[in-house]
């Protein structure tokens, strides 16, 4: 049999050629490199000066030009609420979440919360405190705005993780809220308060692990489903 042979005349292009009368987006797309910068100056700088700093400060901290850095952040408060989401996403980000709900919750909890102690045994800590705590005479509304995009949100995945857990069987029926705050208590503990005021080291990285498997242990254990299974 002979084989069929190509056909010689090529297929039409399907793309489109392009419109010269076609309109191009207006503004330049925002530079990644220098939000980045951007929101690591303003961390450094709120950090160290409070609420004080100003904008032109942190544009010049981060070399961008001031109309760059309103380009990303409208105002002062919508570049702290920036840097303190950033924050939260060192603790858990929305992809983390999504996977973290496909795998059994020891590991999910263990995963979750060794990121999050990491997170609470940075001295930094105590700055971002400051911070907030100093938004107040700003604006009533500031600190619970602040809060909720930073420890806050933290804590509601760890809520919404425990809640899932309980839909799939894997604990018992209880308040997801009050589970989340009894985990989180048995994590960090007194030792937390002796690490933000000095008197103490930090964790190490072995401590902190110790510290997670420990406090899952104990939660599983009063929050497991009957019968362990």
């Amino acid at each position: 049999m002979v084989p069929d042979l190509p056909d010689p005349t090529p297929a039409p292009d399907p793309t489109p050629a392009p419109d010269p009368q076609a309109k191009r987006p207006r503004g330049r797309p925002k530079d990644d490199a220098k939000r980045t910068a951007l929101l690591d100056a303003a961390r450094l700088l709120f950090l160290a000066r409070g609420i004080e700093v100003g904008m032109d400060e942190v544009a010049a901290k981060a070399g961008v030009a001031k109309a760059t850095l309103y380009a990303n952040f409208s105002d002062k408060s919508t570049l702290i609420e920036a840097v303190i989401r950033r924050e939260a996403d060192i603790t858990i980000t929305d992809d983390q979440f999504a996977r973290a709900t496909e795998v059994p919750i020891a590991e999910a909890l263990a995963a979750f919360g060794t990121r999050y102690v990491t997170f609470i045994n940075n001295r930094d800590l105590l700055g971002w405190d400051r911070l907030i705590a100093s938004l107040e005479a700003q604006e009533d509304e500031l600190p619970k705005r602040f809060f909720e995009a930073g420890p806050g949100r933290g804590q509601r995945i760890l809520a919404a993780l425990i809640e899932h857990a309980i839909a799939r069987g894997q604990l018992r029926q209880a308040s997801s809220a009050e589970a989340a705050d009894a985990l989180t208590g048995l994590w960090l503990g007194f030792v937390t308060l002796e690490i933000k005021l000095g008197v103490r080291p930090p964790l190490t990285e072995v401590e902190i692990q110790q510290r997670v498997a420990r406090g899952v242990d104990i939660f599983l254990t009063v929050y497991g489903p009957p019968g362990g299974k």
